[in-house]
């Protein structure tokens, strides 16, 4: 009785080290550049909301390799008979490896998992995390300028559009055009780069416009990153981030133009409960939100066509963009209005009855059809009688995590999609630039009428100056190792939390 109530927990045990190995896979092949602290973010802030798809993807695609797994090490312990067991010959000795599975169960399962464990900690960059959090840096506190306490003038006041496209990156481009495709999937959004009243920063490339850096690889790290200036870090501890204190010491984008006088608001294809956007910006502007918990608010409703996977569809999106701006367009202060668009997100986006057919993968396709989509409701806003007096800024949230999507298209360098249209200044393409989600703040800034002080908020600088960007002094891998690193100054200035603090002072008193 005994015996068999062993070998079903021993079971058991091998089914659990043969889904981490898997999974170590899984996360290592098609999501290479997701990182610990990602994760961390999403078991503490909660998955409510999310798309189940992405789930059941992965279920898709690690099963069979679950049972052909399992299968091995079953047969290893208890299928395989010695008597046909190969044997390996090393200096003349025999060597039966099967053999040592049956003999040393306990040796050999203790082994299998550790070697799980190890295999998972690889695949999601645990040893970097564990040792870049446990080694103190004074990086960001030399080099943080604090936005509230620079001097910001605004000689005029336009109005601005920020539009964050999930995982629009430029490796999409044609291989003509900079990018890696054999044929033009986001036309649109080139020609958008291409015209005369659009700025772009790049390198040596029009396609190498902005570097994703730590802090800013999912999609609320670069709605935070791009608008404060500063990267997400988190610490790992009992609350799900949803404080209402969210980033309690930052001064955002959003806060100073609430200060000068700006409406914000946020309309999200995405529901804003998902990942702690809806506290950040309530926090910071105290933005109007509209996300499809929010519709009826503003007398929108939202029809059976118009949902998508996470909350509506982008063609509903650029749909309630446009009655909002007729309305918010009326008002006597200027207004700031942000779009986080949806339908590209993995896995392989989303499609609807507007969506673009011609291509043989569904991802070309969701795509597609948000370039179109974005350059129609570009078109539209340039029509409008507020247009001169408005300032559009179109940006990839981060690149896709859909990795082996790209893989398949052999794409070594990739960029995250980056212009500005109709800026105060336009200086048209600007080469040699080699920028970051931190020199979003204060170049949009200064893109919509701002006199910053020494050009530099947060840890960002105004890509319209001559000053150079800490990747361009440091260069982004080692901009990247010196963000990673453990900073007490971001966590009692910037993230400055009343709920962390209260739990580092319990923690103090419970040791």
């Amino acid at each position: 009785m005994k015996k068999g109530r062993n070998k079903n927990l021993h079971i058991v045990l091998l089914m659990i080290i043969t889904i981490i190995f898997v999974a170590a896979g899984y996360l290592k092949v098609y999501f290479s550049k997701t990182n610990f602290e990602e994760i961390i973010f999403y078991v503490r802030s909660g998955l409510d909301n999310g798309d189940m798809s992405v789930f059941w993807y992965a279920v898709k695609v690690c099963l069979p390799f679950i049972i052909v797994l399992f299968t091995i090490f079953y047969s290893l312990f208890y299928e395989i008979p010695f008597k046909k067991e190969q044997t390996i010959i090393i200096k003349n000795k025999k060597i039966y490896p099967v053999r040592f599975f049956k003999e040393h169960v306990k040796g050999a399962t203790i082994t299998l998992f550790v070697l799980s464990l190890c295999s998972i900690s690889w695949s999601v960059n645990l040893l970097n995390y564990v040792i870049y959090t446990n080694f103190p840096s004074n990086f960001i506190e030399e080099n943080y300028v604090n936005p509230k306490e620079t001097e910001i003038r605004f000689d005029e006041k336009r109005n601005l559009i920020m539009i964050y496209v999930e995982s629009l990156e430029t490796s999409l481009f044609t291989k003509e055009q900079g990018g890696y495709w054999k044929y033009d999937v986001i036309p649109e959004l080139y020609k958008i780069y291409k015209d005369d009243d659009t700025v772009v920063f790049y390198d040596k490339d029009i396609s190498q416009t902005s570097n994703m850096i730590q802090g800013s690889s999912w999609t609320t790290a670069s709605l935070v990153a791009n608008s404060s200036g500063v990267p997400f870090k988190i610490r790992i501890n009992k609350n799900g981030y949803h404080s209402k204190n969210f980033l309690n010491g930052s001064y955002t984008l959003g806060d100073l133009l609430e200060d000068n006088g700006y409406y914000n608001e946020l309309i999200s294809g995405a529901t804003t409960s998902f990942g702690g956007l809806k506290e950040f910006y309530k926090r910071h502007g105290n933005y109007n939100i509209i996300d499809k918990n929010t519709l009826k608010k503003y007398d929108l409703k939202m029809k059976k066509d118009d949902k998508g996977k996470w909350g509506f569809n982008d063609k509903y999106l650029f749909e309630v963009a446009k009655k909002r701006l007729d309305v918010i367009s009326k008002q006597d202060e200027p207004f700031n209005l942000n779009l986080v668009s949806i339908d590209t997100h993995f896995v392989d986006g989303f499609v609807g009855n507007y969506s673009e057919t011609k291509y043989k993968e569904q991802y070309e396709n969701a795509y597609a059809t948000t370039s179109r989509l974005i350059y129609d409701f570009v078109e539209w806003v340039k029509m409008q009688p507020y247009y001169e007096n408005t300032t559009i800024v179109i940006m990839g949230d981060h690149l896709s995590m859909q990795d082996e999507f790209f893989f398949k298209h052999r794409v070594k360098d990739r960029y995250v999609y980056n212009c500005i249209i109709n800026p105060r200044n336009n200086i048209g393409k600007q080469k040699n630039r080699v920028i970051t989600a931190l020199d979003t703040y204060p170049t949009v800034v200064s893109a919509i009428g701002g006199n910053i002080k020494g050009n530099k908020l947060g840890l960002g600088v105004n890509l319209f100056s001559k000053e150079k960007t800490l990747a361009e002094k440091l260069g982004v891998k080692k901009l990247d190792r010196e963000l990673r690193k453990k900073s007490k100054f971001y966590n009692d200035n910037i993230l400055n939390d009343e709920y962390l603090k209260k739990f580092e002072l319990d923690k103090k008193v419970g040791s």
